[in-house]
């Protein structure tokens, strides 16, 4: 008996009912909004990140490579040379040493220390103009002009400081060729002219260089009859505090007797000032009346003598001092102030 080898019939397919359609549909529909949902919340986000890796990529290499201006022109830039911070202490204390040698006078040394910091520093328009200030005051206008010329020079100087040397050097070019009114008369000498201490050389706020305060006017004028009111207008550097306890102010007035010497007055002086309290709140000058008897004279109402028979008036020196520190001075006749020099510092006073 032969076994025929014929092939089952296939399963037949079941009918798709349309219920079932339906449900895959909308199962798919919710599906691509799901998918459309997520995309929408990070898409955002994913862009943001892409763009700050561009941007960081961009960046970092100019900020690992940077190009200066010189470099992108074709013309290689210096560097730039590290300030060493020893020179830079020592050129301050030679500045300042010698800000404080002028206030009292002592222009020699003034200038010897301002010169050293040129050499250490050359071409720095404050130490310039400095040095040509304090020329100025040691009556050698040449050289004065020549630092005024040289600071006008400087590149890259700021407009003000331009056109002050270049005011200066103008001023100066009359006294160099002569000019009457830039020079003393011949009636009065530099010594017997009054002394204000540098008032040639003071900043535009009228203080000198470095100080707290200045005395930016002093006058004196007759009082009541025997006596003499020099009036003292004082400054403070705008946008100082000034604590008041740590000023002081010392007038002093001088006489000579018979025998032609001059000597320190021994009348009684008294002191008031004008606007009380005394603060520079305001930053305007406070102004102190300084009362002085003359030689020989009494107060009205009163019968007693100033002590100082025979003497004749000279001249007065007035100093502020601030933390015990000279600020500064001015005195009339100028002589005055060589003959009785202040001290630099007051002492200490002991509580």
């Amino acid at each position: 008996m032969t076994q025929s080898s014929q092939a089952s019939p296939p399963i037949p397919r079941q009918p798709i009912g349309a219920t079932f359609a339906v449900a895959v549909g909308i199962l798919g529909f919710f599906l691509v909004l799901q998918f459309l949902a997520v995309a929408w919340y990070f898409l955002p986000i994913l862009r943001e990140k892409v763009v700050e890796s561009a941007t960081v990529a961009s960046v970092q290499p100019a900020a690992e490579n940077p190009v200066s201006p010189a470099q992108t022109s074709g013309t290689a830039a210096p560097e730039r040379p590290q300030a060493d911070p020893a020179l830079v202490q020592k050129i301050s204390r030679l500045v300042t040493d010698s800000d404080r040698a002028y206030r009292v006078g002592d222009f020699e040394t003034a200038l010897k220390g301002i010169n050293e910091a040129a050499d250490l520093l050359p071409d720095d328009p404050g130490i310039l103009l400095r040095r040509a200030r304090l020329l100025e005051s040691m009556q050698q206008p040449s050289d004065a002009a020549a630092d005024y010329a040289r600071v006008a020079a400087l590149p890259g100087l700021s407009p003000e400081l331009r056109a002050q040397a270049e005011r200066k050097l103008t001023q100066l070019g009359g006294s160099v060729s002569g000019n009457p009114a830039a020079t003393p008369s011949s009636s009065q000498t530099v010594d017997d002219a009054p002394s204000r201490s540098g008032a040639d050389v003071r900043e535009d706020t009228g203080l000198q260089p470095g100080s707290s305060l200045g005395i930016v006017d002093a006058r004196l004028r007759d009082g009541t009859p025997g006596t003499k009111v020099l009036r003292v207008a004082i400054k403070a550097r705008p946008g100082t505090t000034v604590d008041t306890r740590q000023m002081k102010l010392h007038v002093f007035f001088y006489e000579k007797d018979d025998a032609g010497e001059v000597q320190l007055t021994e009348s009684k002086v008294v002191s008031q000032w004008i606007s009380p309290p005394v603060n520079w709140a305001d930053n305007e000058p406070e102004l102190l009346d300084v009362t002085y008897i003359l030689p020989d004279s009494t107060l009205p109402g009163s019968a007693a003598s100033n002590g100082s028979p025979g003497r004749t008036f000279v001249g007065y020196i007035v100093g502020i001092y601030y933390n015990s520190e000279l600020q500064d001075t001015r005195a009339d006749p100028g002589n005055l102030a060589k003959k009785f020099p202040l001290p630099l510092y007051l002492k200490q006073e002991t509580p």
